[in-house]
């Protein structure tokens, strides 16, 4: 973790919090992946789904339903999400 990064989150109160920057949420389900399973491209079409929603988040698209919870952080203005609601996402792409 780079030196912004985590002054970042230092600053935004993350460090014992339950919410999640994408970075951790990305961090998070790779080796969640690593543990559930032994196949590499099944990791990569995890994170590239939740690249792909994580983008519409940000351009403002929230059409779809989702059951990644997130929030806005106040002042970063960053999306966050909460552990639980990862979880419950990466276990229905993984069944």
């Amino acid at each position: 973790m780079g030196v912004r990064l985590a002054m970042r989150k230092e600053l935004m109160g993350l460090n014992h919090s339950d919410m999640l920057t994408a970075d951790d949420v990305r961090e998070h389900l790779s080796k969640s992946i690593k543990k559930h399973d032994q196949k590499p491209e099944r990791g990569f079409s995890v994170i590239s789904k939740f690249n792909d929603t994580h983008s519409q988040l940000l351009s403002g698209n929230t059409n779809k339903k989702s059951v990644l919870e997130f929030e806005r952080h106040r002042l970063f203005k960053e999306v966050l999400y909460t552990r639980k609601s990862v979880d419950a996402w990466l276990d229905n792409q993984i069944n």
